[in-house]
């Protein structure tokens, strides 16, 4: 084996065990995505019952200081074990309105609503990761990490993946995958021309 077919077997490798990982980081999304939305379903169904053993816990003075934030939004907190809502909750259609100002004050509702925005967070992620894996079955099959289906697939992961960190981790973080995203596009683009080029001239 000489030199050059040494390195498109490392390459491959890296490939496999890139995908293999891609592939366990996605799985773990789609257990974040289940059991945060089912989570928050549950507190928002049962608020009663779980409002209660919110209240039962301060009585007690049990609970730490814990912040509930989204991004650069702060939902609510627990200061020694009691909930305090900082972002209410509201909506344009009356009837869901009403039903918000009659659960102001449940912490179950809130940390419900935040439960079901972190899943969609992680389901978008989920999309994204899913992207990355085809990606690598892609370069296995073809052989070519530089095909128009990889490129646009890499192109659409980062996008989500931007979008998600400037939504979650905030702005500055969203700009910087942003640009990490342009970076990768133009390598690849470039990498997609030179082949072409290889290509017309065998």
């Amino acid at each position: 084996m000489n030199e050059e077919n040494k390195k498109l077997a490392n390459v491959k490798n890296s490939c496999k065990g890139a995908k293999i990982v891609s592939k366990i980081i996605l799985i773990a999304l789609i257990i974040a995505t289940v059991s945060t939305f089912v989570g928050g379903i549950m507190l928002i169904a049962g608020r009663s019952k779980w409002d209660n053993t919110f209240a039962e816990a301060a009585a007690n003075g049990a609970g730490a200081n814990v912040d509930l934030s989204f991004g650069p939004v702060k939902m609510g907190s627990f200061e020694n074990g009691e909930f305090k809502s900082t972002t209410p909750l509201t909506s344009d259609v009356p009837a869901v309105q009403s039903f918000f100002d009659e659960n102001s004050d449940s912490p179950s509702l809130i940390i419900g609503f935040y439960l079901i925005l972190v899943g969609s967070v992680t389901a978008i992620a989920a999309v994204a990761f899913s992207l990355i894996t085809s990606v690598f079955d892609i370069i296995l099959k073809e052989g070519n990490p530089f095909s128009d289906k990889v490129v646009k697939r890499t192109l659409i992961a980062m996008i989500i993946l931007s979008v998600c960190a400037a939504s979650t981790a905030g702005l500055g973080f969203g700009v910087l995958l942003g640009f990490l995203t342009w970076v990768i596009y133009t390598i690849m683009d470039y990498g997609r021309a030179l082949k072409l080029l290889s290509d017309e001239t065998l």
